[in-house]
């Protein structure tokens, strides 16, 4: 019968009912108790303070005295409430009896009062649970001494209490009449939608996380049921997101350039993703057991038993040279995937190329290779001369000075090949040291052709700077590094053009969206060869080097020419076409913030 929350629901509400009731009637019935002892004892206390009390001094005088003080009493019987159930006894100090309002008393039991007021005290205490009450005070004179003693049966009282507890009970009735009624339909509003989210409860369990409930209040179980939609909204857009994760993780691993191998504990391939497939020259569908892969990768059956033993395995460098013709390094980590629990439940292999680090280590080598050649060759030329003029002591003046010179020009180009190794040394390190300021482009540009026209004229060019905009051109970056970068490409120009030649620097401002600048600087010479533009910003690598060398360069200039535009985000382009000109196309952001946060505040320096 209880089992259901209805039931208990209404079963719970009786019981509060029913202990509400008889907690407000046992109140109620303590509370008459209180006030009738509470108002026995004030009413005598008033009553005695007032005139009857000299009254009955006075009758103590005479020797009637009973007679007497029973006179005062009657006369102030209202005073005292004296009824039916209130009567009063005149005792003496023995506590015998000597008149009384109660005409069938013949003698008085000794109550605690009473006991008291016979020591000569007033009496009035009433203990709680107390079938009467009573009311003891001692009168004395110099002739007669008596006791007043005043009992109250509560009859009254009692009275009073069956017709409240018999409202009690009849209230009670009623009360568990409309708890009955009010708890059912209590319970049924808070069962019912409980019901429907049990049932929401197990349509998603079987799987339809798409199940809504239907709120129409705002109360705690309206909570619930806006709780459990978003429960449901949670579960199923979490469920998507799973599957969503699930697909990019696919997608991840598919779109992955290393390869990624998984098998189960039993061998069989669990997933196989196309760069490795492609690496091993494997056909799409290819399903190969975990040992013929091992096999194919050419790892021997040793290297299996470490990977049982140790969980994981690291191959740093390994050949594949049977792909295909061609000749694989790769990297290989294999490991061990298992549950929480500990339980292994397959491998998983990742394959990395590393034919291109292969490379870019030759690459290192050569240029170490380069850097000494290029420093050999002026020692060689510096030696050379220098030992010339030491075993010749006849030689003429006019000679000596051209092998010193040629001793002070191969020092000067050691020096050019230190300090572009310096700089890009520094620039690889990240440990330049930049000087950022506003400066305007423009002007700056203006003065470097300037400044270049000179050498221009050396070799009959002409030597042009055109600029698409009026104004400040304000521009944030290292000026000494942007001059450096320009002063590079265009004495590149004036050297490697033929004389009379022309050569043109050009700025255009581009103002939509961020604001940057295209500096262009264009030449009518050779050109250069389509195969070797890829190849310009490589370190040492130089177009025509015996022209390189005799014109002083060491094809470091235009390698830190790219460093330091691209630490400004810029970039920077070659055009040529061989016999026509080249082109070099750069372009920087007005606000590189190179070397800061935030956009500096500081003024234009020109």
């Amino acid at each position: 019968m209880y089992k259901t929350l209805n039931s208990k629901l209404v079963l719970i509400f009786i019981v509060f009912i029913i202990a509400v009731m008889a907690t407000v009637g046992i109140f109620l019935m303590n509370s008459i108790y209180e006030y009738y002892n509470s108002e026995f004892v004030d009413r005598l206390d008033d009553a005695f303070e007032s005139t009857a009390s000299d009254r009955i001094s006075e009758a103590l005088y005479y020797d009637d005295y009973p007679a007497k003080i029973k006179e005062v009493l009657l006369a102030y019987s209202s005073s005292f409430g004296f009824d039916n159930y209130r009567n009063f006894y005149i005792l003496d100090s023995g506590a015998n009896l000597l008149a009384s309002s109660d005409e069938n008393a013949s003698s008085v039991a000794l109550t605690e009062n009473l006991l008291s007021a016979m020591n000569g005290k007033t009496a009035k205490h009433q203990p709680y649970g107390t079938k009467f009450l009573d009311y003891a005070i001692n009168f004395q004179s110099a002739d007669h001494s008596c006791i007043i003693y005043i009992k109250d049966d509560l009859t009254e009282m009692q009275s009073l209490s069956f017709v409240l507890f018999s409202i009690i009970i009849k209230s009670l009735i009623v009360g568990l009449v409309i708890a009955v009624i009010m708890a059912f339909f209590l319970a049924k509003a808070i069962t019912s939608p409980i019901k429907n989210i049990t049932r929401g409860t197990k349509e998603i369990a079987s799987g339809d996380y798409s199940r809504r409930l239907v709120s129409r209040s705002r109360d705690e179980i309206g909570a619930l049921t806006r709780g459990f939609n978003k429960m449901a909204e949670v579960i199923e857009n979490n469920l998507d997101a799973v599957s969503d994760e699930r697909e990019k993780l696919n997608n991840i691993v598919n779109c992955l350039q290393a390869g990624v191998a998984a098998f189960d504990v039993k061998g069989a391939v669990i997933h196989l993703n196309p760069s490795l497939l492609k690496m091993l020259s494997l056909p799409e569908k290819s399903e190969p057991s975990f040992s013929e892969f091992t096999a194919l990768l050419g790892l021997n059956e040793v290297t299996m038993k470490r990977l049982k033993k140790e969980k994981r395995l690291h191959i740093a460098e390994h050949t594949l040279s049977d792909i295909k013709t061609r000749e694989l390094t790769v990297s290989i980590d294999f490991s061990v995937f298992a549950y929480e629990n500990g339980t292994k439940t397959g491998f998983i292999a990742v394959i990395q190329d590393i034919t291109e680090g292969a490379l870019l280590e030759k690459s290192r080598r050569e240029f170490i290779a380069n850097v000494s050649h290029e420093l050999r060759t002026p020692l060689t030329s510096i030696k050379g001369a220098t030992e010339t003029v030491l075993d010749d002591d006849d030689m003429p003046l006019s000679f000596r000075k051209r092998f010193l010179g040629i001793v002070i020009n191969e020092s000067d180009r050691m020096t050019r090949i230190v300090k572009d190794l310096l700089v890009l040394s520094r620039l690889d390190n990240r440990r330049m040291t930049w000087s950022p300021d506003t400066f305007d482009i423009g002007e700056t540009l203006d003065r470097m052709c300037e400044a270049l026209q000179t050498e221009a004229h050396t070799h009959s060019h002409e030597l042009t700077y055109d600029c698409a905009a009026t104004g400040a051109l304000p521009l944030y970056g290292d000026k000494e590094r942007i001059e450096q970068v320009v002063a590079n490409i265009i004495g590149n120009a004036i050297k490697y053009t033929p004389d009379g030649g022309k050569i043109q620097v050009k700025l255009l401002p581009h103002l939509q969206g961020k604001k940057t600048y295209e500096i262009t600087v264009s030449d009518n010479g050779i050109g250069i060869p389509k195969e070797d533009i890829e190849h310009l910003f490589e370190r040492f690598y130089r177009v025509d080097k015996s022209r390189s060398t005799g014109a002083g360069g060491t094809g470091l200039g235009l390698s830190i020419a790219k460093e330091i535009v691209d630490a400004h985000n810029g970039t920077i382009s070659v055009e040529s076409v061989e016999g026509a000109g080249t082109t070099v196309r750069i372009t920087l952001p007005a606000d590189t913030r190179i070397g800061e946060e935030s956009k500096p505040s500081g003024n234009m320096h020109a």
